[in-house]
């Protein structure tokens, strides 16, 4: 994968959605495939961590002036007031087939 660097934005190849994909971690790293939304949109941690599931965790993205997007984990310690954009990982809209 010449010329891509670690967290490269990239767009989902079933519905087109831009994505961040990312990995995760230092040690037991994970790759996080979540959607990229505009930077000035608000996604609060709260609705984030309620419309998450057992099996897919809340990654908060904070925006610096300078550098690359780097997604972090939350846990349950994060918190809840973060002014961070709080995202889920990435799910293909519902399509039909004709």
């Amino acid at each position: 994968m010449a010329g891509r660097r670690r967290g490269d934005d990239t767009r989902c190849p079933a519905c087109g959605q831009p994505l961040l994909v990312q990995w995760v971690g230092d040690r037991a790293a994970l790759q996080a495939r979540v959607d990229l939304p505009p930077p000035d949109e608000p996604r609060p941690y709260g609705p984030a961590a309620a419309a998450s599931t057992p099996h897919d965790l809340v990654w908060c993205l904070p925006r610096r002036a300078h550098g690359p997007l780097r997604l972090r984990w939350t846990t349950g310690r994060h918190p809840p007031d973060c002014p961070h954009q709080h995202l889920l990982t990435h799910q293909c809209p519902p399509t039909t087939l004709f």
